[in-house]
């Protein structure tokens, strides 16, 4: 879900940058630009030929008026002078026909009037201005020809009517008058019996000179348009530019969100229009994704702090927490049903002296390739977990025999286990040893099978190594190993068997002490120095580790009082010393006796499930309110350790050296830490991270921001005498 979660982000993001380059011509601001342009001109053109349209009415009605005045004018100039003639008119008074007894302007016309009929057309002229011509009816290709004309004396200069125009009827309209076309008044002249004769013809003018103005107008109104679409595509232009000026920023942070970068604040915020609303909802998103970023960090930490705390870091295999939750699981399966299964218990043989004569580094390969080859031999619901060091458990479903199938699978890893590891480049041949318990359907809780398991184990071992037991009624705990007697136990306490050794912790940034961590050792008469990881446990199981860790106290206050007074001391904490409801009592008592302020101590705590129990947090409410820090150790690797957080007092958190080990060569151990430090940054907590052993880890957790660290890169755990010879030599400050 996550990968296509990321998928559908990183194709989104793509589609949003390929949004960005956008074909001119696909653009908003061309569309719009477009649009209001092609607006501007539709009206204007609209607009123009609406105007054209009337001016070209207007004129040509007043081009009629004038025509008809000019035919009345000259009508009633010509009657003037031939008495032979009389005049047809319309209602409204307008001259429409000129009727003759004989033809105007013929030899006798102008012997009886001394005009002739060029003169007589010059005078009207001389009233309308325009000239005048005299037309007469000819039978020949040219319907009328001209007989006189009032200015110049052209005759045989042919008129050319309108198709649609009647010969024998008034007439106002563009005529072509030789090869001019003229607007015109023209007037039918005929005889008594009603013939066509000729016509009377005026002019306002050529047709070219009067629709000139037209055309001027036209060239003008073309100009102004261009003209104002220069203005307007300008216009428009600057003003969608503005507009639009900060949609390219946004298209790139929509894009940048698209692709999960949301360091940049999104811009033009401050407008109060649309795009003002647009960016304020663009920054909204962005600090949505970045929530959501944050969320799915967190979640992604608590998802693998869930992980781990039900299994190894290092192996892979799941933790004691996980196994005994299965192994409750199964018991009470078995109670109810006819469910069998086999628990074993195993480690490997000469594990120490391997850890310690070639390194942790080999040790930790040789668990890895254990536990891989362990795996190869599981069936199907099989469980192997590791429990510890070099201990595994595992827990086996019986098909048939269990006798049987406990004993192939036990014979099976001794000879996987007993083939030679490669680590590191060196060959290494190790053994094994098993303890099983078959009997595993128990009354009692889930330590009963394992406690029978582990003497068995021991068993084995007691018989030569390499070899496997099953337990049986009468065998009994052998104490060569770390799970020893109460007795051994009391007997450290009185004989003065523990010690304690400190380990500096540095700070990341100056690489000074700034605290020291006590560390528990006891050396056993008789099995040398032994393992907390083997006698802490017993001493949780019976009690003593009450007795032990206020030994531990006092003796640590005593001793870091001899160290410089500006470093903290951490001290481990069982959850058994804080139900002590004496506890804070004590611990007071004892930070007096040595002078040693609240401040300067910090406990750490495990997780685990008693550590929340409810007479732990009332004693952690009551030291944290002295003024004692708490510090959670091996954070992610126990029970529930964000839950710790927000449920305790912590105010610093220890990150576990299975996250750190990894960080040069694994993508996911550097995030894991990276969101751990994010976390307690956020909840303002320090941090200390365990398990320094090389300068490329440190210089990673410097620049992570990790405050301090401690590690054999470092400094080794060693007795107070060498710590406060070392570390107060090389920084000498203010010793109590």
């Amino acid at each position: 879900m996550v990968d296509d979660a990321d998928r559908f982000e990183r194709e989104a993001g793509e589609q949003i940058a390929g949004q960005g380059r956008l074909v001119w011509y696909h653009s908003l601001f061309w569309k719009i630009n477009v649009f209001l342009v092609s607006s501007v001109v539709l009206a204007y053109v609209v607009g123009a030929t609406i105007g054209w349209v009337m001016v070209e009415r207007d004129s040509l009605e007043q081009w009629r008026r004038q025509a008809a005045q000019n035919a009345q004018v000259t009508s009633s100039a010509i009657r003037s002078i031939y008495t032979f003639i009389a005049i047809d008119s319309a209602d409204d008074g307008q001259i429409t026909k000129i009727i003759s007894e004989r033809p105007i302007g013929d030899d006798a016309s102008i012997l009886d009037t001394g005009f002739n009929p060029s003169d007589v057309l010059g005078l009207a002229a001389s009233q309308t201005k325009n000239n005048i011509w005299l037309f007469q009816k000819t039978p020949g290709p040219e319907a009328f020809t001209s007989s006189a004309e009032a200015f110049g004396s052209s005759n045989g200069i042919a008129l050319s009517l309108p198709a649609s125009a009647d010969p024998s009827l008034f007439f106002v309209g563009f005529a072509d008058v030789g090869d001019v076309t003229h607007f015109v008044a023209y007037v039918p002249v005929i005889n008594l019996i009603g013939e066509l004769q000729g016509a009377l013809v005026t002019t306002i003018g050529e047709a070219d000179a009067l629709q000139e103005s037209q055309n001027k107008l036209l060239r003008n109104s073309f100009l102004l348009l261009l003209t104002i679409l220069i203005l307007t595509g300008v216009t428009v232009t600057l003003i969608m530019r503005k507009v639009f000026r900060p949609v390219p920023d946004l298209i790139g942070a929509l894009s940048r969100i698209a692709r999960d970068d949301t360091r940049s604040v999104t811009p033009f915020q401050d407008r109060h229009d649309e795009i003002g609303h647009f960016t304020v909802a663009i920054e909204t998103l962005r600090e949505a994704v970045v929530e959501r970023e944050h969320l799915r960090q967190v979640r992604d930490v608590a998802k693998h702090m869930e992980h781990l705390a039900h299994h190894d870091a290092l192996t892979g295999l799941p933790n004691r927490t996980f196994f005994n939750k299965k192994l409750e699981e199964m018991i009470a399966k078995s109670r109810e049903t006819s469910f069998r299964f086999n628990l074993m218990v195993l480690d490997l043989d000469r594990f120490k002296s391997i850890n310690d004569g070639l390194g942790h580094a080999s040790g930790d390969a040789l668990l890895v390739s254990f536990a891989e080859r362990l795996l190869l031999l599981m069936k199907p619901g099989d469980i192997a977990a590791r429990l510890g060091g070099d201990e595994f458990a595992i827990l086996q479903i019986v098909r048939k025999d269990s006798l049987l199938e406990a004993s192939k699978l036990a014979s099976a890893i001794i000879r996987s286990v007993g083939r030679p590891f490669i680590l590191l480049g060196r060959e290494v041949t190790v053994g094994t040893s098993l303890g099983i318990c078959t009997e595993t359907s128990f009354d009692l809780d889930i330590s009963e099978p394992l406690k029978r398991a582990d003497i068995a184990l021991y068993a084995a071992k007691s018989e030569g190594r390499g070899t496997f037991r099953f337990f049986k009624q009468g065998m009994e705990m052998s104490g060569e190993r770390g799970h020893v007697l109460q007795h051994d136990l009391d007997a450290a306490l009185r004989d003065g068997q523990f010690e304690l050794h400190y380990q500096p912790i540095f700070s990341v940034e100056s690489l000074e002490p700034a605290g020291f961590e006590a560390l528990l050792r006891w050396r056993h008469p008789q099995l040398g120095w032994v393992s907390p990881a083997d006698f802490v446990p017993v001493a949780e199981k019976t009690g003593q580790i009450v007795q032990i860790g206020e030994w531990v106290l006092n003796k640590a206050c005593s001793d870091i009082a001899r160290l410089p007074t500006d470093t903290f001391l951490a001290v481990n904490v069982s959850p058994l010393q804080l139900q002590q409801g004496d506890f804070p009592r004590k611990l007071k008592s004892i930070l007096a006796t040595h002078g040693v302020p609240p401040s300067r101590l910090e406990l750490e705590l495990t997780e685990s499930e008693r550590i929340c129990a409810g007479e732990c947090e009332e004693t952690l409410e009551a030291l944290y309110s002295m003024g004692v820090g708490f510090a959670l150790d091996d954070f992610g690797t126990g029970y529930s350790g964000i839950s710790y957080l927000l449920s305790l007092p912590v105010t610093k958190i220890k990150i576990d050296r299975s996250f750190v080990m990894d960080v040069e060569y694994r993508a996911d151990s550097r995030i894991v830490i990276q969101n751990l430090l994010r976390l307690a940054n956020g909840l303002g907590l320090k941090t200390t991270a365990e398990g320094i052993e090389t300068e490329n880890q440190l210089e990673f957790l410097r620049e992570s921001g990790c405050g301090l660290a401690q590690g054999y890169l470092l400094g080794r755990p060693s007795k107070i005498e060498d710590i406060q010879n070392t570390y107060s030599n090389l920084y000498p400050r203010k010793v109590s």
